[in-house]
């Protein structure tokens, strides 16, 4: 008569099993796990730290089920009436060595992490490569940025909504406000992410190797309207970007001089319609 099999190899065989099923199931799809594309040097370091993390928590998870796995066979229940299974036992300060060894690697993530984080907050400095300070400022549920040197004496201030335009191969210095609750400034493909807190300056910085357009979103929830908080950063050339703010200024100018038309007609029209009003 075969003996019954104890719960304990039971439970590693489909740990086992359920192992080997996950793995099987996310190769295919192996490019989804992780990051997207680093185009920015700190984005590089993220992406770096996140592999040396599910490196170093796949070592410890195949040591913990292999140590599992060896446990259920070499103390399974053999023949109709099995020996009492004698008692393991360890030398004498294994377990002191063990947990030391064990702070150890705890020391080092943290350490690595502290280090990589401090990096993946600013591009790397590099003589060759020109710099932007950019203003960032979020609000429910949009961003608006602003941009520097206006070429414009009728706009203070150019800015657009939402897309971000900055020329390729430049750091760009991000300084980053809210107007009302905490947002989230993240865009994967160029670095981690930021908050954006009322009433304090937060600062990061990238630096686009390529042309294009990354996409990102607020990941801290600010009410209602929070999924639709998006912002892209499109990367172009130095003249593209040039032009663009050019253009941008011409239309906001355009903008403004429409609106103080109308506000100028709009008060003629009411000085009209009460002649006491508008001689006030």
């Amino acid at each position: 008569m075969r003996p019954p099999t104890s719960r304990l190899a039971l439970f590693g065989r489909a740990l086992a099993v359920a192992t080997l099923a996950l793995a099987t199931l996310a190769a295919p799809a192996g490019a989804a796990i992780a990051p997207d594309a680093a185009h920015s040097p700190n984005a590089e370091e993220i992406r770096t730290t996140y592999w040396v993390m599910v490196a170093v928590a796949s070592l410890i998870g195949v040591a913990l089920l292999a140590g599992l796995l060896i446990a259920a066979r070499r103390f399974r229940a053999r023949g109709d009436n099995p020996p009492e299974p004698r008692r393991l036992t360890a030398g004498r300060g294994v377990v002191g060595r063990v947990s030391a060894a064990f702070g150890a690697l705890a020391v080092a993530i943290f350490v690595f992490g502290i280090v990589m984080t401090g990096d993946a907050r600013e591009a790397e400095a590099d003589d060759s490569a020109d710099t932007l300070d950019i203003d960032v400022v979020g609000q429910q549920w949009l961003w608006r940025f602003e941009y520097p040197d206006s070429q414009s004496e009728a706009i203070a201030t150019v800015f657009s909504y939402n897309e971000l335009v900055v020329p390729v191969d430049t750091t760009i210095n991000l300084s980053i406000d809210s107007t009302d609750v905490i947002h989230r400034w993240f865009i994967p493909a160029l670095g981690g992410q930021v908050q954006a807190v009322p009433g304090e300056i937060t600062e990061t910085s990238f630096r686009a190797d390529e042309e294009g357009v990354y996409e990102g979103q607020s990941t801290q929830f600010s009410g209602t309207a929070f999924p639709a908080m998006r912002a892209w950063v499109r990367v172009v050339s130095q003249d593209e970007y040039e032009q663009y703010v050019a253009a941008l200024a011409e239309d906001l100018t355009e903008a403004q001089r429409e609106v103080a038309e109308e506000a100028a007609q709009a008060a003629q029209e009411a000085a009209e319609a009460d002649p006491a009003e508008g001689a006030e």
